[in-house]
């Protein structure tokens, strides 16, 4: 059976808490990442990262937030050329001081995050 996450039901964020500024840039590969913000909520946090990249280059991945002691989906990707913003829910919530947390997106050869690239972009909180 594939992984038992996809059959698992999405969490939706409730109770809106504030929003902690993030605002931290990595480049690699001549791509820009850029994890924004987070919005806390009671039963969950949004990660927010934006991907910006040189409008004549195509992306060269497609990233998705793992971390083992945090479960998280995907909530969509919405991009234009150049440009690109993922927002990923997080359960539980995130700690609401982040410094020291890292943030890692992975690249998967295949939506069921079996096999990973060994590409990855590491942001520090």
């Amino acid at each position: 059976m594939r992984r038992e996450k996809y059959y698992n039901p999405k969490v939706e964020p409730a109770g809106f808490r504030h929003y902690i500024p993030v605002l931290q840039t990595v480049e690699k590969g001549g791509q820009l990442y850029t994890l924004s913000s987070i919005r806390q909520y009671e039963n969950a946090s949004i990660v927010q990262l934006l991907v910006d990249w040189d409008e004549q280059q195509e992306p060269e991945q497609t990233i998705q937030l793992i971390d083992e002691s945090y479960e998280c989906q995907i909530r969509g990707t919405r991009g234009s050329n150049g440009h690109e913003s993922s927002t990923f829910i997080v359960t539980p919530p995130l700690p609401e001081d982040i410094q020291g947390f890292d943030f890692v997106f992975t690249q998967y050869e295949d939506v069921f995050e079996e096999k990973p690239t060994g590409w990855a972009v590491t942001i520090h909180g």
